[in-house]
């Protein structure tokens, strides 16, 4: 099963290119930019409350997306299935983490946000509208020099 795995995940790879990810959160949230270290553990939930003490709800796509496939490579810096098993160590030794909440699509995911007050996902940065606020990573925003989450 492993094998199968493999090849899905660089095709995966290869749909999304060289395509960007953006890191969307509720409008109401006041932070502008996020280290990629911080942004990080607010994914694997290890970083449960904003700076200014509300909640953090992170959301993804499903595991199969580009935008999920990016997220795991770029902000993660593992594969699902380490990711899997984080999951599953962090309840084994009893750590108060939960994954991320699904959703079935980008567009479901920046709804989720844009009604989630402390919420936080990626999507492909041209998947981007108004309805959602874009943080800066490490003190860039999509499109600019020295972006890293692509």
């Amino acid at each position: 099963m492993l094998a199968l795995a493999v090849p899905a995940m660089s095709a995966i790879s290869d749909a999304a290119g060289d395509a960007e990810l953006a890191v969307v959160v509720n409008k109401s949230t006041a932070l502008a930019t996020v280290g990629s270290a911080d942004l990080r553990l607010m994914i694997l939930g290890e970083r449960p409350k904003w700076p200014d003490g509300a909640k953090v709800t992170p959301v993804e796509t499903p595991p199969d997306s580009p935008e999920t496939a990016l997220m795991l490579k770029a902000v993660c810096k593992m594969s699902d299935a380490i990711r899997k098993r984080y999951y599953m160590q962090a309840a084994f030794t009893g750590k108060d983490i939960a994954p991320p909440r699904d959703v079935a699509s980008a567009a479901a995911l920046k709804q989720f946000v844009a009604g989630t007050p402390g919420a936080i996902g990626c999507i492909l940065a041209s998947e981007v509208d108004d309805s959602v606020k874009v943080l800066k990573v490490d003190g860039n925003a999509p499109g600019e020099p020295g972006y890293k989450l692509h």
